[in-house]
């Protein structure tokens, strides 16, 4: 798997996780940030700001990865895309590490219970 199609795959499942839990998909300027570049580009008109944007947007981006990793936690390509970006010094290898961070903190907690 290249660079690009795991970024592809991790982008769109979180874009399906924001779009699902919340009503609010991102935008193009979203997925751009997290792709690196300029990528996206739908042709929506944007009348109102990102609702993704304001804020601490790596922390955002991670808690959509939390529940795109629920949402895809039987494919193994979103795993492996995952894993292929990990260690990448980009905004979407910090939000993977983050959102990794997130998940082993709440399975620690659920096994103390």
């Amino acid at each position: 798997m290249t660079r690009d199609e795991a970024a592809a795959v991790i982008i769109e499942s979180m874009n399906y996780a924001a779009d699902r839990e919340t009503d609010s998909p991102l935008y193009d300027s979203d997925k751009n940030r997290l792709w690196g570049s300029e990528h996206y580009n739908s042709g929506r008109i944007v009348v109102r700001p990102s609702p993704w944007a304001e804020g601490n947007f790596e922390k955002k981006m991670a808690a959509l990865l939390v529940w795109a990793n629920w949402l895809n936690s039987s494919s193994p390509e979103f795993a492996d895309a995952q894993q292929a970006l990990a260690h990448e010094n980009s905004i979407l290898g910090r939000v993977i590490r983050r959102a990794k961070r997130q998940l082993w903190l709440r399975r620690f907690e659920i096994t103390r219970r």
